[in-house]
């Protein structure tokens, strides 16, 4: 009975703990899941700043439009592809003495307006005008987002002035 519980404390007072393989294989594991949270996180974001900026266009759009009509005045969203940024500006986007109102505002970073074309009679500009009446010139803007397939794509009606995302 004595060696019995001579063993039973030698046993029970063993150091407890983890080897090193273990420990090493447990943050290998770590570290892959990490940088697969990390991609994933990267990706989310830069989905969630492209919803942002249709967004926000797609709301700027509709609020001109009210605004012109309810100010009773011509006011045009002229877009600058170049330093991908748009202003709202007081006046026709194809008449001279505009007055700025808001802007430029830039695009967030990662997404871009790869084109913005309005009918201005029989040439194409770069900016949509609001008209007192409530229409507008007639085009589109297409936003896309680096390392991404996505392209949205915002229509305004000419007759209506009305904005659909496509």
């Amino acid at each position: 009975m004595g060696n019995v519980a001579r063993r039973v404390r030698a046993s029970s007072g063993s150091a407890a703990g983890f080897t090193l393989v273990e420990l090493c294989s447990s943050l290998m594991i770590f570290g892959i899941l990490s940088a697969i949270g990390v991609t994933t996180l990267h990706s989310w974001t830069a989905g969630s700043r492209h919803t942002a900026t249709t967004s926000a266009l797609e709301a700027l759009l509709r609020q001109t439009q009210q605004r012109a009509v309810t100010e009773g005045r011509t006011l045009c969203i002229d877009f600058d592809l170049a330093a991908q940024s748009w202003s709202v500006l007081r006046g026709s986007c194809t008449g001279t003495g505009q007055v700025l109102i808001d802007g430029p505002i830039r695009v967030e970073d990662g997404v871009r307006i790869a084109s913005a074309t309005f009918a201005a009679g029989a040439s194409t500009i770069d900016g949509i005008t609001f008209y007192p009446r409530g229409t507008a010139t007639p085009g589109s803007i297409t936003i896309t987002r680096e390392g991404s397939d996505r392209v949205d794509t915002l229509t305004v009606e000419g007759l209506t002035g009305r904005v659909a995302r496509d």
